[in-house]
């Protein structure tokens, strides 16, 4: 029996090996549909609500180097608290070193200090920005801006663990490997260009290993000398002069910003038809990145922010985008597939963004490709128009009844330096969009090859995409 079983063992491997090597049956390739946005039957009438801007803060200056804005409270007794610091003409570099030792000091300000709203300081980091918050009373308001304040002193790392702060570093960037986020460092490198600042800004592996405290407060220097700060204010009672002058004491210790010498120029150029592969052996689905890297240099820097928004949103806002209605709703290739608009100082990213699995690699990608192609050949019809428009009032009223997105959004636009009704004009904008302008910004920058990159197992998804994108070239990138 023994010599039997194992003859039957090795025939079952030998079969099943043959069967690893069938070929995939890969998903058609359909022209792309859009959605009709007819009204239901019997459907309620969609309530209209005219938008009313909420008052620009008040700016008092503490001082030649250091803001106070005043912001609308909410129903809370307590007052939020933010400290922000800005760079808006160079990256921060190394922020996620610095993030993870603040996060471990916000535990030694709680167990240090007897004041229990320090137990709620959370922190907030962008490539242009770190923002420290937290809300407590009123009467506690000049104490807890001074911890603030000190917080970015030398004096208060000299007790951090720091053999715990590189192990939670390594840890990161093994969380990031396992879960597949890794694209995202690829794909920043590929869409913003070799040379561009923010490339190089995060993820410094040798001194995450290397990190003593030198380093440490080296880099908390560096941080201070570029920084713009502002202090936020939710909710605060009336700055007399004494809590003017108090408050101004305490944030003197942050020093003055360095002038800034160099001058950025975007070097970026297109890669035409390349797609880049992150070859991931044994994943069963494929990772889709496809984007645009847009000119900043152009006279109406707000017009082309709002290009780069309306097109997310017109391609990409989730159910009703014409990517998620067609290649989820339609034809089920993808859980889910997004647009973004990332825009920053020194850098405008329009970005899809999804997943699909092996089957329907090509299909995936082909299909994102042709709605591009569509988006800049025909204009949206009336009622798509429309519902965008409404989608877009609707998230901006949400925006502004949300307090942490009301403060977010006045953070982003002090690190971009934008205007202060730089909201308002935003919504100006949607409500004199026409089809024909909206395709016209399609045009504009879809008439050229996107920006690919792919993660997935490559062995079996390269006969699919060399089938269904023949005119584009395989680029195979390697993870160190």
């Amino acid at each position: 029996m023994r010599p039997i079983s194992l003859l039957l063992i090795l025939i079952c491997s030998l079969w099943s090996g043959g069967c690893q090597q069938t070929r995939l049956t890969f998903t058609q390739v359909q022209a792309p549909k859009v959605p009709s946005f007819t009204a239901p039957t019997n459907a309620p009438a969609l309530a209209r609500r005219d938008f009313r801007p909420m008052a620009s803060p008040e700016v008092i200056l503490l001082s030649d180097h250091v803001s106070l804005h005043r912001l609308p409270g909410t129903p809370s007794q307590l007052v939020g608290i933010h400290l922000l610091a800005v760079s808006p003409y160079a990256p921060y570099e190394n922020l996620d070193i610095l993030h993870t030792a603040f996060e471990q000091l916000s535990v030694k300000l709680a167990n240090h200090h007897d004041l229990p709203c320090l137990e709620g300081l959370t922190v907030h980091p962008s490539i242009h920005g770190l923002r420290l918050s937290l809300k407590c009373p009123a009467s506690k308001l000049a104490p807890a801006v001074d911890i603030l304040a000190q917080s970015w002193s030398s004096d208060a790392y000299g007790e951090l663990d720091l053999p715990r702060l590189r192990r939670q570093l390594a840890l990161d960037k093994h969380i990031r490997a396992f879960n597949g986020s890794e694209i995202e460092e690829v794909w920043a490198k590929k869409i913003l260009g070799g040379e561009h600042p923010y490339t190089n800004a995060l993820n410094n592996r040798a001194l995450q290993q290397s990190l003593d405290e030198p380093q440490l407060l080296s880099l908390l220097a560096q941080t201070k000398a570029q920084s713009q700060w502002h202090l936020m204010l939710e909710g605060a009672p009336q700055v007399d002069d004494s809590l003017r002058e108090r408050l101004a004491i305490s944030l003197s210790q942050l020093g003055e910003q360095q002038r800034q010498t160099e001058t950025f120029v975007d070097t970026f150029r297109p890669y035409g038809k390349q797609v880049f592969v992150i070859d991931a052996p044994g994943t069963v689905q494929t990772q889709v990145r496809i984007g645009y890297h847009l000119p900043l240099g152009q006279d109406d820097q707000e017009a082309s922010a709002f290009a780069c928004d309306a097109l997310s949103r017109w391609l990409g806002r989730s159910v009703s985008g014409r990517l998620y209605f067609d290649l989820r709703e339609q034809r089920g290739l993808t859980y889910g597939i997004y647009g973004r608009c990332f825009n920053n100082p020194m850098a405008r990213i329009l970005k899809y963004y999804g997943a699909t699995q092996l089957q329907h690699t090509g299909a995936f990608i082909r299909g994102i490709l042709d709605h591009l192609a569509l988006a800049a050949d025909a204009p949206p019809s009336d009622k798509e128009l429309a519902a965008l428009k409404t989608s877009q009032f609707s998230q901006l009223v949400l925006r502004l009844d949300n307090p942490q997105q009301r403060v977010e959004a006045y953070s982003q636009a002090l690190a971009r330096q934008a205007r202060a009704d730089s909201l308002t004009a935003r919504l100006t904008r949607w409500q004199q969009l026409t089809p024909q302008a909206l395709q016209a910004m399609a045009k504009g920058y879809f008439n050229q090859a996107p920006v690919i990159v792919i993660r997935g197992d490559l062995s079996r998804i390269r006969p699919d995409l060399e089938e269904k994108l023949p005119d584009w070239q395989l680029n195979v990138i390697s993870i160190d």
